[in-house]
């Protein structure tokens, strides 16, 4: 899966078992609110970004919300999960393994798995912001309002609109767990007004923001959360370009001035550079996103991102 890196809730995912609404929200749950072991937010900080666990040779698992509730019904006895960082130390995504009780993961499996992190997680990062966006077809912001449990108590018909363009054919139900971990955020005690917003790419392609904030539900007395679903402006996915074609701070700016039309000499009086500097940066960011000329350059990134 991968996640938008700010609140570490997945906007896209592929699996190998049949997708199931019920196993991610308990999922998504787990990674937001649960006190847990091998959480991808502790592995993204390790030494290793891997860890490995047994249900008879790790105690911490006889007592795991997520074994019990998860890997216990499914009749798995052992997991391996890897959180894949960029090189900024964003966690961009993860790598979740199951076996059942009588394939234990061996040390070969674990070093395999930490060998191909760095390029699992470029392969993730980019696969986000690789191919062209369509046209948004006149799509409008759209509210939704949910309840503390993260279901639908109201949604616009533009809402409705952007929720069936974010579910993906195989999977129907993934702009509900996507709503629904946008509403554990919200909602995990860090206070009235506390807002969240995560970036997502619909199964066509668009990407789309949603921003929650907790709110009391009208006529309810009780709190919920407001949803605003709209088209991502270029600012708010271009950090995630950023990190998944491994570009610096300063080579993110000089995209920046590209994009707005300077030349050179413009980006570097823009950035108090010197020309060569530019230059230099251009160099590196064209090795880093496969391009040749600037014009190629604004040519990827308006078709990926305007």
């Amino acid at each position: 899966m991968s996640f938008d890196p700010d609140v570490l809730i997945p906007n896209a995912f592929a699996t190998t078992s049949e997708p199931n609404l019920a196993r991610a929200l308990l999922a998504c749950r787990n990674e937001q609110l649960d006190q847990d072991f091998l959480k991808f937010r502790d592995l993204a900080v390790s030494k290793s970004r891997v860890g490995v666990a047994g249900r008879e040779t790790e105690p911490l698992a006889r007592s795991s919300p997520r074994w019990l509730e998860i890997l216990d019904v499914r009749g798995h006895g052992h997991e391996l999960r890897a959180a894949l960082v960029d090189a900024s130390g964003q966690c961009w995504g993860a790598l979740n393994f199951q076996r059942e009780a009588s394939r234990p993961f061996t040390d070969r499996d674990v070093r395999r798995v930490e060998c191909g992190i760095e390029r699992d997680a470029a392969a993730i990062a980019r696969s986000m912001v690789a191919s062209r966006v369509p046209a948004a077809d006149g799509l409008e912001p759209g509210a939704v309002w949910l309840d503390a449990d993260g279901d639908i108590v109201f949604a616009s018909p533009a809402a409705l609109r952007w929720l069936e363009v974010l579910d993906a054919p195989s999977y129907p139900g993934f702009s509900r767990a996507l709503l629904a971990g946008l509403t554990m955020r919200a909602t995990a005690g860090h206070g009235t007004g506390s807002a969240y917003a995560i970036r997502a790419r619909s199964a066509d392609g668009r990407w789309m923001r949603a921003r929650a904030e907790e709110v009391t539900l009208p006529d309810r007395n009780r709190r919920g959360v407001a949803v605003v679903i709209d088209a991502a402006r270029a600012g708010d996915v271009l950090p995630l370009a950023a990190a998944a074609y491994r570009l610096t701070g300063r080579e993110l700016d000089v995209i920046r001035g590209v994009l707005n039309g300077l030349d050179t000499r413009s980006v570097a009086a823009w950035l108090h550079l010197s020309e060569y500097t530019v230059q230099d940066h251009l160099k590196s960011v064209f090795g880093k996103t496969g391009v040749r000329s600037r014009r190629e350059l604004a040519h990827q990134f308006a078709l990926q991102f305007g």
